[in-house]
């Protein structure tokens, strides 16, 4: 991830950050010569923009810079004007979703499901709509697994009781992995693309927790309930990510 960092800071330095949220405020620390934008101004210096309000679209630069679009691309009729009072403009856009986008046809009695780029979407969802259209203009659409990272601990979750089900499989992506794959796509663009971002290591979250206790994160007498014997829901297919950062070793949490 170094030497990608270092390449892309040295030779790709036009690139705007549309929101800096979790995702975003990471791509800023690895790439501070980025222009960020913000729903409202804050220090350090930044654009204020917000899709639901045309009268700031004009206040990120966006000609001729890549964009990284990091909120949910919705509704679809502010996505198309936004593209078309500004956007269209950009040298190179890539859009970040969610591997929620992948629809399955009865996820309760799924089981050991797996989804790939090909899957079918569940276009239903709004952010789906607008993902999909901005990619067949040539975006490239990330659909991120659940982003662990600091603040954000798989540990502090079961310990707050939101988890659940051990059954229920998870896909997970670390923040780093996610700008390590994003300054490969500066580097080596995928136009109208759609990637899979996740560690490629599904697992059930009773292994986790199992994982968890033996390393002394959680005590040793931490119970998780199951709904049922066998893992639940879907496996986010990591191949096509694989392929494309074949050295590159993603954090497991």
């Amino acid at each position: 991830m170094d030497d990608i960092m270092k390449t892309m800071t040295s030779e790709h330095t036009a690139l705007t950050i549309l929101g800096v949220g979790y995702v975003g405020q990471a791509l800023l620390r690895h790439f501070p010569t980025a222009a960020p934008t913000r729903r409202r101004a804050l220090p350090p210096a930044s654009a204020t923009f917000d899709l639901h309000n045309p009268d700031t679209w004009d206040n990120p630069p966006l000609a001729g810079r890549t964009v990284v679009w990091t909120f949910p691309a919705e509704p679809l009729a502010h996505v198309q004007a936004f593209h078309a009072a500004r956007l269209k403009d950009a040298a190179g856009l890539i859009v970040l979703g969610s591997t929620s986008a992948y629809r399955l046809a009865d996820e309760a009695s799924s089981s050991d499901l797996t989804v790939t780029e090909e899957s079918p979407l569940d276009m239903n969802q709004p952010r789906v709509q607008g993902e999909e259209w901005l990619r067949e203009r040539g975006a490239t659409v990330l659909r991120l697994a659940g982003i662990i990272g600091p603040g954000r601990d798989p540990v502090g979750w079961l310990r707050k009781g939101l988890i659940r089900d051990g059954a229920k499989l998870v896909n997970l992506i670390h923040v780093d992995d996610i700008v390590a794959v994003i300054a490969h796509l500066l580097a080596h663009p995928q136009p109208g693309a759609r990637i899979s971002v996740a560690n490629g290591e599904p697992l059930p979250w009773r292994e986790l927790v199992a994982r968890f206790k033996h390393d002394g994160r959680l005590p040793g007498d931490f119970v998780l309930a199951e709904s049922q014997a066998g893992a639940c829901g879907k496996r986010v297919d990591a191949q096509r990510l694989r392929r494309l950062l074949p050295e590159h070793q993603f954090m497991s949490p």
